[in-house]
């Protein structure tokens, strides 16, 4: 395997539990930016308020975000940008029984 700056192999990055309800891999990059795998179970309640921006891609499963002034949902395929700032904030959750797997680049506030 090659070495690069603008490479980060996800095997370095093991799959933690961040939550019960969530698992993640991460690498943050040089750039000030976090890429991420999720896989988000169903059935937790609804958390804080999110102000973090995110380029969203699901792999499997749906889920929902819901906004000040409307919800989004999303599957597989689907793709979302969500800037960073409070007038962007979101709460995600699961649609469903199916773990939602995803991944994500993280741009800061």
């Amino acid at each position: 395997m090659s070495t690069s700056k603008y490479l980060f192999p996800a095997a370095e990055h093991p799959l933690h539990q961040a939550s019960p309800t969530l698992k993640l891999r991460e690498a943050t990059t040089g750039f000030g930016l976090a890429l991420r795998y999720q896989e988000r179970s169903p059935g937790a309640p609804e958390g804080s308020w999110c102000e973090t921006g995110h380029s969203v891609f699901i792999l499997s499963g749906r889920i929902r975000y819901r906004f000040d002034d409307h919800v989004v949902e999303a599957g597989p395929g689907d793709m979302l940008h969500i800037p960073a700032g409070p007038e962007h904030r979101h709460k995600p959750s699961v649609i469903g029984d199916e773990v939602v797997r995803y991944t994500l680049t993280e741009f800061p506030a």
